[in-house]
């Protein structure tokens, strides 16, 4: 598809029917450091401005208590601005805690090249609802163009190794492989689409994230008008210091709503009700600035093949 050409996907229609008031975030994003084992050249994090850290358990712990008594089935993910296993005890840890509260929708994003054999049978026994990896390219050129500092071969068999070790226990996540469609990318997606399926991985395709406006991407806002932002409406992020950003274009946290060591996530998440607001009533000129060249709001949709039960 050229560039700035936009067809919307039938998704999108779908998705504008479910975007109502929520009075609690249905997805939940969680820091647990702010360091990237790559420097993969879709992401912001190279350019990321903001101190890197880790996020200690128990900002976790308070966090998690809290969803566990007002939305449990909130989805719970290990992902933001850092690779989840950079630090994998401390994630087995929130996956244990997470579940001992009773949260029942935990989930991990990651690159992969840290999901090393060892690790797959303790990532399994914390019960994940699902695992998503960052694989954007079959080959290794292309693969190694894309996620730099990575390597096709290690990254694939660990996934490789996760999905059989998986078979073997009788069942567990499901485990979904990534592909952001880019030009660099695209002549491989079908043929990935087969490799993957074929090993019992669900594939997921989507667009390109523009990072709240920090990055281009193939997307350009249709002539009708725009949606109100699925990202915004549903989802609230911690940063691994505690702080709440207005929504995920906010990397640097520089619009926050305030520090979950400080407040409740409940009154965090009313704080940004105007700006939800705003979406919903199509008042898009009242938006933060940022939201003018954000085209995130058209990535919400995503293809997702799940491979053929034997």
């Amino acid at each position: 598809m050229p560039k700035g050409k936009l067809v919307i996907k039938p998704e999108l229609g779908g998705i504008v029917r479910t975007l109502n008031t929520l009075s609690f975030p249905t997805r939940f994003a969680v820091e647990i450091c702010a360091d990237c084992n790559l420097s993969c050249t879709m992401c912001h994090h190279g350019s990321m401005r903001r101190p890197k850290g880790n996020m200690p358990l128990a900002l976790f712990k308070k966090c998690a208590d809290e969803i566990a008594a007002i939305s449990p089935s909130t989805q719970v993910w290990f992902s933001f601005c850092g690779e989840p296993l950079l630090d994998p005890e401390r994630l087995l840890q929130m996956l244990a805690y997470g579940r001992s509260v009773g949260l029942r929708s935990l989930n991990i994003n990651t690159n992969g090249m840290l999901l090393v054999p060892e690790l797959a049978e303790p990532i399994l026994e914390s019960a994940p609802n699902l695992i998503v990896f960052g694989v954007d390219g079959l080959t290794g050129p292309t693969y190694e163009k894309i996620r730099v500092g990575g390597d096709r071969d290690i990254l694939y068999a660990n996934i490789e190794h996760l999905l059989a070790v998986r078979d073997k226990r009788g069942g567990g996540p499901e485990i979904q492989v990534q592909f952001i469609e880019m030009d660099e990318n695209e002549h491989e997606l079908e043929e990935y689409k087969a490799y993957w399926l074929d090993r019992g991985a669900t594939v997921k395709v989507r667009n390109k994230l523009s990072w709240g406006g920090k990055f281009s991407t193939p997307l350009c806002a249709p002539e009708s008008g725009r949606i109100a932002c699925p990202w915004a409406l549903t989802m609230m992020h911690v940063f691994w210091d505690g702080r709440v950003p207005r929504c995920p274009g906010d990397t640097e946290g520089v619009e926050g709503a305030g520090n979950a060591w400080d407040e409740s996530l409940q009154d965090l998440w009313n704080r940004l009700s105007p700006n939800r607001e705003h979406h919903l009533n199509g008042d898009f000129d009242l938006l933060p600035e940022r939201c003018a060249t954000c085209t995130d709001w058209m990535t919400g949709a995503a293809e997702r093949i799940r491979p053929q039960c034997n």
